[in-house]
């Protein structure tokens, strides 16, 4: 089970500090405190596959929660706090959850709930850590029938796809999927208890919960995790201040830091390690980023959240001779073209689909979805690439963002790459929006560096010169920001 990867770092790491979020706990401190998480579940009568809502945001309480529910052998179900209170009603009901473990700031918030759903016999368990110590308040109780039945296949973590406002597609996730993952991103990372490793992200996504969180506590390192509003000068001085050797990051953010004005101030000296992944970087900024980092090895990782997440990884020195590639597939994870559930040969475009132990077990109460996507021994992506006669692996694009210009196929993703090439963008989101004549017809929305200054129509130009016509897009308009996922996707 996933709690083993904490337990075998407590044997050999016990009194290093094994998280850092405004508090510090020790990794013998982390067990200790799930196993008490652990006997209040069972004291409630918790049994194996009940589904356990683990309400909190970035938090050495998520941790604790998050292995104490682990070690009873129930479902964690993480949520994004900031989801809005008609949503939380929806996953409490339509996962029938037993419990809430959330911290007691949010007390307020699910009295609320509790009181208009009081007939679902729901529990709250109120976790804060002080030091050295775990404070607990239980409130509520209903009775449990005494023969429970122990569901071996239950899964383990149920996430929940990124990017949407409607019920979110329920991922179930075993914990093979997960322990297998983690090992398979160990192996390439090749941490050591002496990394300092930044989290940034939301808690609640199989990228850091899976790739950040227990990569790094199953590695017996040091992680950081930042709460509150997330900027690039930020996240710069705590890399310097904390002297963070690994660092895992979105693109949006790695620009924004590389546009930071004052990037040159901060010393970066300590920083071995940035693992960046969530959406495909523009070659022409993967080339700035190495010139920002000169001794730093670039690590680009693809995956999804129904493959536990990774897929594949390509290190520094591929990343820039084979520009676009997104690498090879993880240890013990396979990868296939496939058009027609046929596989293709080196250099055709299909559905990327993959085989092994991290893909997941479905989509929860919907089979009809389950099926679609799992298929012969394969999950079929959604999302369309190549191989190289290497096996490493291209992304062109998502077949659901497939833009159709007067009957030709375009993929929005090259378009974007192209115009972060041009000096002074730093963001892009490139569409297809109907148009009576073409179709669909091409707009790119663009976000410029604070302080430089740049005309639409260069940007136009510039399209010109690395696009076939039919790609360049009709409409660029200059705006603000663009809005992001909680994950930090575009």
């Amino acid at each position: 089970m996933i709690y083993n990867l904490l337990e075998k770092s407590c044997k050999q790491y016990g009194e290093q500090v094994a998280l850092e979020c405004n508090k510090t706990i020790t990794y013998n401190g982390l067990n200790t405190c799930a196993h008490q998480v652990a006997v209040e579940l069972r004291e409630m009568g918790i049994q194996e596959g009940d589904s356990i809502l683990l309400a909190m945001d970035n938090s050495i309480e998520f941790a604790i929660g998050f292995f104490g529910i682990n070690l009873v052998g129930a479902t964690i179900i993480p949520v994004y706090m900031n989801s809005g209170i008609n949503k939380l009603k929806d996953i409490i009901t339509f996962y029938e959850i037993k419990v809430i473990v959330t911290l007691p700031k949010y007390k307020k918030l699910f009295t609320e709930i509790e009181k208009e759903y009081s007939k679902l016999q729901m529990n709250l368990l109120y976790v804060q850590y002080e030091t050295e110590h775990l404070q607990m308040n239980r409130v509520g109780e209903y009775e449990i029938e005494s023969s429970t039945v122990i569901c071996k296949e239950s899964p383990a973590i149920i996430l929940f796809s990124s990017g949407t406002t409607n019920m979110p597609k329920g991922i179930m996730l075993s914990n093979t999927n997960i322990e297998s993952n983690v090992l398979a991103i160990s192996s390439y990372l090749k941490l050591s208890h002496e990394d300092q490793i930044l989290l940034i992200k939301n808690i609640n996504h199989a990228s850091s919960i899976t790739g950040e969180l227990l990569v790094g506590l199953a590695n017996g390192c040091t992680l950081h995790m930042l709460t509150g509003i997330l900027t690039a000068s930020r996240t710069l001085k705590v890399l310097a201040d904390k002297k963070i050797s690994v660092l895992f990051g979105v693109p949006t953010l790695l620009n924004a830091m590389m546009a930071e004005r004052n990037f040159e101030t901060y010393d970066l000296s300590a920083l071995r390690i940035i693992n960046f992944y969530g959406a495909s970087m523009a070659i022409a900024k993967i080339k700035e980023l190495a010139n920002k980092f000169p001794d730093t090895n670039l690590i680009y990782s693809y995956g999804l959240t129904e493959a536990a997440p990774r897929v594949t990884y390509i290190m520094r020195e591929q990343l820039l001779a084979k520009e676009g590639s997104s690498g090879i597939p993880i240890e013990g994870t396979s990868v296939e073209i496939m058009a027609e559930d046929q596989i293709v040969p080196p250099y055709k475009i299909g559905e990327i689909c993959v085989k092994g132990p991290n893909v997941m077990q479905g989509y929860y109460k919907n089979e009809m979805q389950t099926q679609k996507v799992l298929r012969d021994g394969y999950l079929h992506t959604g999302d369309l690439g190549y191989k190289d006669e290497e096996g490493y692996l291209y992304v062109t694009g998502r077949r659901d963002n497939l833009i159709i210009k007067t009957g030709k196929n375009v993929y929005p993703e090259e378009i974007e790459g192209v115009i972060l090439g041009f000096k002074g963008i730093k963001e892009v989101l490139v569409r297809g929006e109907a148009d009576e004549l073409l179709g669909q017809d091409i707009v790119a929305y663009v976000v410029g560096v604070e302080g430089v200054e740049f005309k639409l129509v260069d940007v136009l130009k510039h399209c010109k010169k690395a696009l076939e016509d039919y790609k360049i897009p009709g409409k660029i308009y200059k705006v603000k920001a663009l809005e992001k996922t909680i994950s930090g996707k575009i």
